[in-house]
């Protein structure tokens, strides 16, 4: 029998032995109706979890869930089961805070229920980095793009796209043109010198949020604005951020091939240097 570890979930508090089940009249099953936050560890400890929190609250707020209980409970429950996952003997995790809107007939609302699951990470592969990864331009967008909601058919469909076409993740392009974000990811793009980011249609990633803030503390030029595909097409350089990702190198936008640059790099060291500051301490 595999040793390998295995996740570990928490329903409503509890933690789950064996085969964790949720009923099938949770209407995150049945109609994608939860918000959602994903973060990873290191050292066995959360990283920027207040963060996470604060996105999940106001992910609620703009689907008009009550959360079960209040912050400081949910924060007290993915470190217990962080703890009952033993990170502490070098595996990290993925953990994935979902709240849906709980069971109920029709479009009822009938209490939430929370859900956290520890899965195994073992990072991405290191060429990821050092060579980086190719993206795909692809037609698309989110509802609701501003919350971490469980519905993400948009999301898949397109990395299903950008899977055919031998691409790492897909960046979604809206109907006027413009690039909004990738698929489970944030993206930026170096263009005359100018750090670029898209600032509509999209997630406000926890690690876009913190490279933003680094480059600003650099003194580096920072433009949040709508992205046209066109301009994303002269970048000197691009690179995708996400909480499992941190910053990861673009080395192909479609056909075109693209350096790791000296931004990318600076801004992926400085992440890198400050995630111990950013660590759960409760």
């Amino acid at each position: 029998m595999s040793d390998a570890p295995k996740p570990l979930v928490s329903i409503d508090g509890a933690l789950v032995e064996g085969v964790a089940t949720v009923p099938i009249t949770d209407r995150g099953f049945l109609y994608g109706d939860s918000i959602f936050e994903t973060f990873r560890t290191y050292e066995g400890r959360a990283h920027a979890l207040d963060r996470h929190l604060a996105r999940l609250c106001r992910s609620a707020d703009a689907l008009q869930l009550t959360l079960p209980c209040d912050t400081a409970t949910l924060a007290d429950e993915v470190r217990a089961l962080l703890r009952a996952a033993d990170a502490a003997a070098g595996r990290e995790r993925r953990v994935r805070l979902m709240v849906t809107r709980g069971d109920a007939p029709g479009l009822a609302d009938d209490g939430a229920r929370r859900v956290i699951v520890a899965s195994p990470f073992g990072g991405h592969p290191e060429a990821f980095y050092t060579q980086g990864v190719h993206v795909v331009c692809v037609p698309g967008g989110r509802s609701h793009a501003s919350t971490k909601a469980g519905s993400y058919l948009a999301s898949i469909l397109a990395a299903r796209s950008a899977k055919a076409a031998g691409a790492y993740e897909p960046l979604l392009v809206d109907d006027e043109g413009f690039v909004t974000e990738g698929g489970t990811s944030n993206v930026f793009a170096v263009v005359d010198g100018t750090l670029w980011t898209p600032s509509a249609g999209m997630l406000p990633g926890v690690t876009r949020g913190l490279v933003l803030e680094l480059a600003r503390a650099a003194e580096l030029p920072v433009r949040e604005a709508p992205l046209p595909q066109a301009a994303l097409a002269s970048a000197a350089e691009a690179f995708l951020t996400s909480s499992t990702r941190e910053v990861m190198p673009i080395a192909r936008i479609d056909e075109r091939a693209l350096d790791v640059g000296p931004l990318t790099r600076l801004l992926a060291a400085r992440y890198a240097e400050t995630v111990p500051d950013r660590l759960d301490r409760g």
